[in-house]
């Protein structure tokens, strides 16, 4: 009796049953661990785009990054919250195709970590080591928000390594006191550290509006997931760091108005709130750098707008400077 037909058809039933098992479990991870089984979901597609997961030990701690592609070198750099991949994921993906793409979670965000005091100059040294040990020749910096003071703390420090510099919503060294109480009035906060590291999911939501994030409008429990994920355990050191930018914004102003050697960009979302279109504008003019404005972009750009983001670099970067 030839039994084959009887056997294929029990590893078919098997195969479909462990499809079955995977999707119904992966369901239900994504229920009850939302921004975890999402941060893993988002890995697993980079994965599939070439990326590969590193750490680089420090003397203080451990940076986590991710690499992937080959040519021209560029470096990522996220903002205030989540962590490298959540914050460039759709962008990561379109650049790896054409550049080596290094994309780093800073110290105390995502999987990064550090036993020193939080500061943005903490955030350039480990940037420093990566760039070193990483990039042969020249790199591309791409600083968001946040990032973007860390990508000019880092053009300041080591001008030969950097090949160009993009500037995504972040004010620099146009940055004034008048900007800062402008923007707490709007948040209706005391202090940068009350909006930019929110105490619970309701505080998130007022972030999240602000920012213009879609998850502003997301159900009570996947904010309160979001809050506990990104920021309930690591609140502390955050709140640290934006002490630390807020109080010392005077000096880091100081610092980075030193003339820039290589060329640079500035982008910025029309409907920006954190910071509104006419300090992007302030802040071309003294770079001496063009402006591209995404239409109806919010602050989170390469979330919201990531399409629209991806045409502005590579806009941006056709033109790069040669390896050395």
């Amino acid at each position: 009796m030839d039994l084959s037909g009887g056997h294929d058809i029990i590893k078919g039933m098997n195969l479909m049953l462990t499809i079955v098992l995977l999707v119904f479990s992966s369901l239900l991870l994504l229920c009850c661990f939302p921004s975890a089984a999402g941060q893993w979901l988002l890995r697993c597609s980079l994965w599939l785009a070439g990326f590969r997961s590193r750490r680089l030990s420090l003397p203080d701690g451990e940076l986590a990054y991710l690499e992937g592609g080959s040519g021209h070198s560029v470096l990522l750099i996220h903002g205030f919250g989540g962590d490298g991949p959540t914050s460039w994921g759709r962008v990561m993906a379109a650049l790896v195709k054409r550049h080596h793409v290094l994309v780093p979670d800073l110290l105390w965000f995502g999987r990064s970590h550090a036993t020193g005091e939080p500061a943005l100059l903490a955030q350039a040294d480990a940037l420093e080591v990566l760039i070193r040990s990483c990039v042969p020749g020249t790199v591309q910096l791409v600083g968001l928000s946040y990032g973007g003071f860390v990508a000019l703390e880092l053009a300041r420090r080591m001008p030969e390594k950097i090949g160009r510099l993009v500037i995504m919503a972040s004010p620099g060294m146009a940055y004034t006191p008048d900007d800062q109480q402008d923007l707490l009035a709007r948040a209706q906060v005391q202090t940068a550290e009350q909006l930019f590291v929110p105490s619970d999911a309701q505080a998130l939501a007022r972030m999240m509006a602000l920012v213009g994030s879609p998850l502003a409008r997301a159900p009570q429990y996947l904010l309160r997931d979001v809050w506990q994920f990104y920021y309930r355990d690591r609140a502390p050191q955050l709140r640290a760091l934006m002490q630390e930018l807020a109080t010392g914004q005077q000096a880091h102003v100081e610092r980075l108005k030193q003339p820039l050697t290589m060329p640079a960009a500035v982008v910025w979302g029309t409907q920006d709130e954190i910071f509104p279109l006419h300090i992007g504008q302030r802040l071309a003019l003294q770079l001496d750098a063009p402006l591209i404005t995404i239409d109806g972009g919010t602050h989170v750009l390469p979330v919201v707008s990531a399409i629209e983001t991806v045409a502005a670099l590579k806009d941006i970067l056709q033109v790069t400077t040669p390896q050395t």
